[in-house]
């Protein structure tokens, strides 16, 4: 074999070259079956949830109309419009006579549901009074219950693929959520409590301003009010923008919720520009990787229409419509209805590897924020330590002897 030379480059790691390619590596990550079908099972639990909500809300305020979107047909609160737009996306844009237009609502109604989805369910919560407080919380809370955990364990699944290339058995996925999925609740709402608190302090200075003597107090020391003012806001920034960061801390680096806090903080905001161009760029494969998504579905549902398949035509039905609007679907034979579920089942692919991408491309710009802030290499990542097997303990000859001599005087 000819010698080449110890000099001679025999492969280039663009990844260490070109961090930022690591990106490349969140549709692969995105599309395997674990994560996708951990997505798909979030979905269905949110979607009943919202509906469950949207049915409470609704019969108590039967004359309260809402417009999302230009959609005047949903009552408020519109937990999962975001879902319908999904489903009915582009249908009335021509690429070809809109091509801008139809551009920005495939990006706006494919990849971004699911921050559409998280972000309106935080900010209902100072969108509406007396007793839809308590409903908007209660969606926030399930929201986050439901996602700490299907979201948790798709972050760590894609967090030992793109580090180590390595996946977890069932088993070892399920106790690291046992020891580290806490912290997936306790980041946020670390954050919501803090601002929370500052918010009561400000609402306890306004009162003081309002009683006699005291409002001079309160105006000498109305520079403490702005810090707490400004604490509010960094914090309200740092969760609207960077609460994803938060599960990803967690995934990869099993951190606790304050570390995780920590870490959201540090990156984002030592990194704003390069956390906004991660963003970007993966949300432009997102798209790409969604029209592929999207084609490959609808292929599937068009050879099993009537054209090729002899099966009643599904041609007409938008994606996962039977899930979402079923009342649509009245009057069918119950063969029918039956086909139109498996196929809104085949069409819920298309949310669940939005919300595959999403958790994906958290945990991708999390580790190049991380190489970028901390200096730590790409490849580095929370492992859990082994469970030793239980044994019994060795006897040693002293006590060996002495079990001897015991056995022979009780004889």
């Amino acid at each position: 074999m000819k010698d080449i030379g110890e000099g001679t480059i025999r492969r280039i790691d663009w990844q260490e070259l070109t961090p930022a390619v690591l990106l490349l590596r969140i549709f692969n990550t995105a599309t395997g079956i674990r994560v996708l079908f951990l997505s798909m099972i979030g979905i269905l639990l949110t979607l009943i949830v919202g509906y469950t909500i949207n049915s409470v809300h609704n019969n108590n305020n039967s004359n309260n109309e809402l417009t999302f979107y230009g959609n005047k047909n949903f009552q408020e609160p519109v937990y999962i419009e975001p879902f319908l737009d999904l489903q009915t996306q582009t249908q009335k844009i021509s690429f070809w006579k809109h091509p801008a237009e139809y551009s920005w609502q495939l990006v706006q109604r494919s990849v971004f549901v699911p921050w559409d989805i998280f972000s309106q369910a935080g900010m209902q919560l100072f969108r509406y009074n007396d007793h839809s407080f308590f409903i908007s919380a209660g969606w926030f809370l399930a929201l986050l219950f439901i996602w700490s955990f299907f979201g948790g364990m798709i972050c760590r699944t894609v967090a030992l693929r793109l580090t180590i290339d390595q996946s977890e058995s069932g088993k070892e996925l399920w106790q690291f959520i046992k020891q580290r999925g806490t912290g997936f609740l306790s980041a946020i709402m670390i954050i919501v409590l803090g601002m929370l608190f500052c918010l009561i302090f400000l609402k306890l200075c306004g009162w003081l301003f309002t009683v006699p003597i005291l409002d001079y107090l309160t105006a000498i020391l109305f520079p403490i009010v702005l810090i707490v003012g400004f604490v509010i806001m960094a914090l309200a920034i740092a969760l609207f923008f960077g609460w994803s960061l938060l599960f990803a801390a967690v995934s990869v680096d099993g951190s606790d919720g304050f570390d995780a806090v920590s870490r959201m903080f540090s990156y984002l905001y030592q990194r704003p520009f390069h956390y906004f161009v991660y963003w970007v760029l993966s949300g432009i494969l997102g798209v790409l990787g969604f029209v592929f998504v999207s084609f490959f579905v609808d292929g599937i549902i068009i050879l099993i229409s009537s054209r090729f398949g002899g099966f009643p035509d599904q041609t007409a039905i938008p994606a996962f419509g039977y899930l979402t609007l079923p009342e649509t679907y009245k009057g069918l034979s119950p063969p029918e209805n039956l086909i139109l579920i498996w196929c809104g089942m085949v069409q819920l692919i298309k949310p669940a590897y939005t919300f595959a991408w999403f958790w994906a491309s958290s945990v991708a710009i999390y580790l190049l924020l991380r190489r970028s802030v901390d200096a730590t290499p790409l490849n580095e990542v929370y492992r859990l330590a082994p469970v030793k097997p239980r044994t019994l303990p060795e006897l040693t000859i002293n006590q060996r002897n002495k079990n001897t001599n015991n056995t022979e005087s009780s004889r």
